[in-house]
């Protein structure tokens, strides 16, 4: 501390401290907790009234407590004083908080209240916690300490003046941070414990490090608006300091304390435990855990997975060794297939958080998206899925937010009939979310859950299993705050897609009085729109944690529960309905000029038994030149494969078409029968720079006219009158409206004012257009 703070004066008669400066001072209402209630009390909603009428004066290192004003003719000394370094929570320092609870690092507390109710406690838990702050600081740095550097303090050699206990005791008292450095640390289950019952400590310490943590893929400010610090404070003081260093020691959680760390997790963890404690709850720690042997020595775990190297490989198994830039509308958001939705939404329609993340977390999500569409084939619908990673980025980096999403799909599909599973490791069909909302409904009206809330929502003409499908797809993201979303994603990653509907359960029954209230479907319809509104603050969700597994529950099994659709919002489209088809090619250098948005958009049109193929670039003429002879002699080499190619114009519009053979030298038209590959696979199409999407038309059979090349006639692709023609000095392209295709012309013919402008021999017909090439 500062020498202008501390202030110090002479020792009182009393044997309390000296008297420093104060930093605030003034009467305030004490109580205290009984050290063996502390779980039971420490979270209490209500505080009594009254309590021990204190002066209190926060100095820099201490909160002193006094029976009269220092200085008084009455000669009363502190009543108790409690030294920062050793307070592990500060609960209650939000602007207009009527009390404060301080956390001893041994679990007792103790709460502060304003003699004159009106008052609040805010400034004071301010000022506690930026002096506790410094104190924390404290610990990272004294973490860095060896224990040559700890044997060499204790060395009486060194220290002659001072008695090795007495330096001990002060180390101890004054930097209780150093304990981590000063015992031995052993990755086994006997040597830390998750609750006092295996650790046999009457009173474990909470945890003291860092609450606050965020990644760099968040907006911090918009993060820190939708927190509340109590939250934070009173997450923390779930995890002792026991539990957290055996967890560091952890590749994975032990099948003894499996339950003990489910339990606690259901209480949720700060965001500065996040990254150590989700990991483990869905499988595998994405940090390399450290092993201390007996002689100090520090190893690492040999079965740790990097998460970059593993994640490298999926970026080149989706994308090859070119990675998209920029991902653009529609992704998979995994939403079609069901009459309910729409086939391909944009991305902010399904992600009701996702303005948390900044520019490049939203390009992360778009890109774990497509990779999680390109490499599993498992997942058909799942809203649920993008609303997860989006709450991972948060808080992860991208390579750790795939490998904690990658842990939970292979658990997934291990499952030998998840039809029939009791508890699914995660829902990405509709036929599973079909039967999770019936078990949904067939639990809601049990007695001591919600009936009557439901038997309303009956009367005013709600389809009950349609509802339970909107609340369930999407993990009750769309309906509650993102911290309460945090607590569920937290108990999912460990417990799985029963967390989600006892969630769901919870917000009914919570919400029953205002449901029973509605008179009309309009009413009801709001209320079900803001289940979880007012979910911010510790104390309303904790509640809900506390009401979600307070529910007996004696089967969430499948195995009984009818297959037949609930309602028609989950049945599956019918008609002349056509899924949108997410996929996009593998790409290696060069890759050419055509944008990722284009790729991914004709890709799907490419026959199947050609989309198992990786295109390569083997002719453009900004690099091998516009000789029509040196762009044929290329097309020789790979005279057995089908080829896709663009034509770009100065305008910025794009045609161009699939062949199931390439370019070959031709006396007249490719003769249908020597294709390797059907024609009907053949097609052409236009992106034009005016519109968004682009325009495809397929083989119609109406002639037998694919294809032919030569240095005379140039490229021609169709027939009875060309759909793309290049002429033999590549510099400018005609189309013309073809029967082979079906198709009009590929670019917009000249205007009339263009044609008035023209010469007489320069005038091109309404149907045929010619534009130079770029």
């Amino acid at each position: 501390a500062k020498a202008e703070e501390l202030n110090t004066l002479c020792q009182q008669r009393d044997g309390s401290p000296p008297i420093a400066k104060a930093l605030r001072e003034g009467w305030l209402l004490k109580r205290a907790s009984d050290e063996t209630c502390l779980y039971k009390l420490l979270h209490r909603a209500d505080v009594a009234q009254g309590g021990q009428r204190v002066y209190a004066r926060l100095t820099a290192d201490a909160l002193s407590l006094y029976a009269d004003q220092p200085g008084s003719s009455s000669g009363r000394g502190t009543t108790e004083v409690m030294f920062l370094s050793s307070i592990s929570a500060v609960i209650g320092r939000e602007k207009g908080s009527q009390a404060m609870r301080l956390v001893h690092a041994r679990g007792v507390w103790w709460t502060f209240e304003h003699p004159r109710k009106d008052d609040d406690m805010g400034a004071w838990g301010k000022d506690i916690s930026s002096r506790l702050g410094h104190f924390r600081q404290a610990k990272r740095q004294s973490q860095r300490l060896t224990h040559s550097t700890i044997a060499h303090i204790r060395d009486p050699k060194n220290l002659r003046r001072m008695n090795n206990r007495r330096l001990r005791r002060i180390v101890h008292r004054w930097l209780p941070c150093l304990d981590p450095c000063m015992g031995d640390v052993r990755a086994s289950s006997s040597a830390f414990a998750l609750s006092r019952r295996l650790s046999g400590l009457k009173d474990p310490a909470p945890w003291r490090g860092e609450r606050e943590f965020t990644g760099n893929l968040v907006d911090r400010d918009k993060l820190a608006d939708v927190s509340d610090p109590e939250l934070q404070e009173a997450q923390g003081a779930h995890w002792s300091e026991h539990v957290v260093r055996y967890l560091k020691c952890c590749q994975s959680i032990p099948e003894e304390l499996a339950l003990d760390f489910s339990l606690t997790l259901r209480m949720g963890a700060p965001d500065g435990l996040k990254r150590l404690i989700w990991p483990l709850a869905a499988g595998d720690a994405v940090e390399a855990p450290k092993v201390v042997t007996r002689a100090g020595a520090s190893i690492t775990s040999t079965t740790y997975k990097d998460p970059d190297t593993l994640y490298q490989g999926v970026l080149h198994r989706a994308f090859g060794d070119v990675r998209p830039d920029k991902l653009q509308d529609p992704v998979p958001t995994f939403c079609q297939g069901i009459s309910g939705m729409d086939e391909a939404p944009p991305l902010r329609a399904v992600v009701k958080h996702l303005s948390l993340l900044t520019q490049n977390g939203e390009m992360a999500l778009r890109r774990l998206l497509w990779v999680i569409q390109l490499t599993t084939h498992q997942v058909e619908f799942c809203p649920f899925l993008p609303n997860l990673i989006a709450t991972l980025l948060a808080f992860f980096e991208e390579a750790e937010t795939m490998m904690i999403v990658t842990g939970i799909l292979r658990e997934a599909e291990k499952e030998p009939h998840p039809d029939k599973a009791s508890n699914l490791r995660i829902t990405w069909n509709s036929v599973q979310i079909n039967k999770q909302a019936k078990v949904f409904l067939r639990e809601g009206q049990k007695k001591n859950i919600a009936p009557e809330a439901l038997a309303h929502l009956q009367e005013l003409g709600f389809d009950l299993h349609a509802l339970a499908v909107e609340m369930l797809q999407d993990g009750l993201a769309t309906r509650i705050p993102f911290r309460a979303l945090c607590r569920v994603v937290g108990s999912f990653l460990r417990e799985g897609s029963e967390v989600i509907l006892r969630y769901g359960l919870a917000l009914l029954k919570l919400r029953e009085p205002q449901i029973l209230t509605c008179k009309t479907k309009e009413e009801a319809q709001k209320v079900l729109e803001n289940l979880g509104e007012g979910m911010t603050t510790c104390r309303a969700i904790d509640r809900l944690s506390k009401a979600a597994f307070s529910f007996v529950v004696k089967d969430f099994s499948m195995a009984r529960v009818s297959s037949f659709w609930g309602s028609d919002y989950v049945a599956p489209r019918t008609g002349d309905y056509k899924a949108h088809m997410f996929c996009r090619p593998r790409l290696f250098p060069p890759r050419g000029h055509c944008p990722d948005e284009l790729w991914a958009a004709l890709w799907a049109w490419v026959p199947t038994s050609c989309r198992i193929f990786d295109p390569h670039l083997v002719y453009t003429p900004s690099t091998h030149g516009t000789s029509l002879r040196t762009c044929l002699e290329i097309c020789k080499k790979n005279q057995e494969s089908p080829m896709i190619f663009f034509a770009y114009t100065r305008e910025g519009d794009v045609i161009g078409g699939f062949s199931p053979n390439i370019f070959v030298r031709t006396n007249g038209y490719f003769k249908l029968r020597d294709l390797r590959r059907p024609a009907e696979d053949a097609f052409v199409f236009r992106k034009l720079h005016t519109k968004t999407a682009p325009e495809v038309f397929c083989w119609s059979g109406m002639n037998d006219m694919l294809l032919k090349a030569s240095e005379i006639d140039g490229l021609i692709f169709g027939g009875d009158a060309a759909a793309v023609a290049i002429n033999r000095d590549m510099n400018r392209a005609t189309t013309s409206s073809s029967s082979s295709f079906g198709s009009p012309a590929l670019v917009m013919p000249l205007l009339e004012e263009e044609e008035e402008s023209a010469g007489e021999e320069e005038r091109i017909p309404k149907d045929k257009s010619s534009v130079e090439l770029c």
